[in-house]
């Protein structure tokens, strides 16, 4: 008898939404990627630079290419703060991949994510913490993401 009551109530779908405000393909957000490091300049192995990939992550968690403006800024790390960023130590040209050109130039497909190489001024300190900050503009949104690192020689 309590048998028949489930299978003739049934489940009332009117109150339900199936419709969804996710629109896979469109950036949510950004991301460097572990994967950021410093690394020797190859021509000058004596000079540095910070090798880094960033990624534009839509709503499903996917990694995805698009058109942009990235600016990059170097801080020195401040412990024990809400904000990690220190005296700025570096800010580099702004970077525009909204020519596709120059957008498949710095899109790693294997990685899925876009590759730079960030020259430095100055020789990192062995164990030092720094704050690498990247700022997207995609159309009329901006985006930001904070990355500490450590130089391990």
């Amino acid at each position: 008898m309590a048998m028949a009551a489930v299978i003739l109530s049934g489940c009332d779908m009117s109150g339900v939404s199936v419709h969804s405000d996710i629109r896979p393909g469109e950036v949510e957000r950004i991301r460097i990627s572990a994967l950021t490091e410093f690394v020797p300049v190859p021509s000058a192995p004596d000079k540095m630079q910070i090798k880094t990939l960033v990624e534009l992550i839509d709503p499903l968690d996917t990694p995805v290419k698009a058109a942009f403006t990235a600016r990059f800024e170097l801080y020195e790390f401040k412990p024990l703060s809400s904000n990690p960023r220190g005296r700025r130590l570096t800010i580099w040209p702004e970077q525009d991949l909204n020519d596709p050109g120059t957008n498949d130039e710095h899109w790693e497909d294997f990685l899925r994510g876009y590759e730079f190489y960030l020259p430095l001024e100055f020789v990192p300190q062995p164990g030092k913490k720094y704050v690498l900050e990247v700022s997207c503009m995609i159309g009329q949104q901006r985006f930001d993401d904070l990355f500490k690192m450590q130089y391990q020689p």
